[in-house]
């Protein structure tokens, strides 16, 4: 009798193992190493951002979460780690977002195909942060008026035929009152900072300079440095402002 549940005891841990090495290995292939870039064809950018019957999603997973009362943000295959420039300090990664208006019904798919969003959050927080045990903790703010920000890989900038953290990430900003989802980056450049406490409804940023593309693909050159700018962006006119690099 002792024996037998002594085996029943070391299989139960073992089918526990089982799981959780399956979930690990999953979560790192999809988030890590990527997933394979989907090739738009003239008749896939012409759909809509209507929800896929094929999408499974499950809206019991406990990963949505009402913003401003009003607004259902649902991220699709969701996977947390720590870090991140959002007000939990939580990295946030999802394949994409859908936003459901609670008043209406309405059911909206920010991006027509599944891309590698690195991390999402609301634009309006105060957070304290301590970077050392010395200093007192200091206030960081962010002051954008319901709009979500949505830190994104859409290309694949490497070309290593896989979306994730080595590509270039693009920052979108999606108002939910008009269901408005856009870029704010010039073209050419990529996310590589947040900056806080700017001016309310403006987005300072720190971003790269895209580095030209290698024309000779049988000798591969080493990768030059990165240029680095400040961006001011004004999330009311839709307009902003582009520093020049320091030389």
């Amino acid at each position: 009798m002792m024996e037998k549940f002594r085996v029943g005891v070391f299989l139960f841990f073992l089918l526990i193992l089982a799981v959780l090495t399956f979930s690990l290995s999953k979560s790192w292939r999809l988030y890590d190493d990527g997933y394979e870039v989907t090739v738009e064809t003239p008749e896939s950018k012409e759909k809509d951002n209507s929800p896929e019957p094929s999408d499974n999603l499950d809206l019991e997973d406990g990963n949505g979460k009402i913003y401003w009362k009003q607004y259902f943000i649902y991220p699709h295959g969701l996977v947390t780690e720590s870090g991140g420039f959002g007000p939990d300090g939580i990295l946030s990664h999802a394949r994409n977002l859908y936003s459901i208006n609670l008043k209406d019904g309405k059911v909206q798919k920010l991006f027509p195909h599944d891309v590698y969003i690195w991390d999402f959050f609301a634009g309006d927080f105060a957070k304290k942060t301590v970077s050392n045990t010395i200093d007192d903790p200091k206030e960081d703010v962010l002051g954008l008026e319901k709009k979500i920000i949505i830190l994104a890989v859409t290309e694949d900038s490497n070309l290593d035929g896989v979306l994730n953290y080595k590509d270039h990430k693009l920052v979108y900003l999606f108002d939910p009152e008009t269901s408005r989802l856009e870029t704010v980056l010039p073209l050419g450049f990529h996310f590589r900072k947040v900056v806080y406490n700017s001016a309310k409804n403006h987005l300072t940023l720190i971003l790269g300079k895209n580095p030209d593309k290698q024309v000779n693909k049988r000798r591969k050159l080493p990768e030059p440095e990165i240029k680095l700018h400040i961006f001011d962006f004004d999330t009311v006119t839709f307009k902003g402002v582009l520093s020049g690099s320091l030389e």
